[in-house]
């Protein structure tokens, strides 16, 4: 079977609400790195969007929770989610295109995109959103 790639134009009228995961797993700040690797683990999840009194705050990856890991003295059974987040966080409406999203988070070399609904995180939309969308049958 011949994998179909969707063209371009019928991209651009896909919206992340389309394409997004809905309700994603979410941590708080004051939580500890071993407990985000427990539920990327428990979930199949690289990336947890950060809250912190049911806002915003920041974004831990796998990747970041491995890098902050490497270096002295940090212990995963007390060390912070806080210490490896980035709050830095790529925000965006469930209405956005997705070539836009796809277009800036290639630009900046982003995992991921969080998607908020009046202040509130209502999904995400990863590398693996982004193939999976790619890679449906059309």
């Amino acid at each position: 079977m011949r994998l179909q790639i969707e063209p371009i134009h019928t991209r651009r009228r896909v919206r992340m609400k389309d394409v997004m995961t809905s309700r994603p797993i979410t941590i708080g700040r004051s939580e500890t790195l071993a407990t985000a690797h427990a539920i990327m683990r428990k979930h199949g999840v690289r990336h947890l969007p950060v809250l912190e009194h049911n806002e915003l705050v920041g974004v831990v990856s796998q990747r970041d929770l491995y890098l902050l890991e490497s270096l002295p003295d940090v212990d995963r059974d007390v060390d912070r989610v806080e210490t490896a987040m980035t709050s830095d966080v790529y925000r965006v409406g469930p209405d956005e295109p997705l070539g836009a999203v796809c277009a800036r988070m290639a630009e900046r070399r982003l995992g991921c995109a969080v998607i908020l609904e009046r202040e509130r995180v209502i999904g995400i939309f990863t590398s693996t959103d982004a193939l999976r969308f790619l890679g449906r049958p059309s």
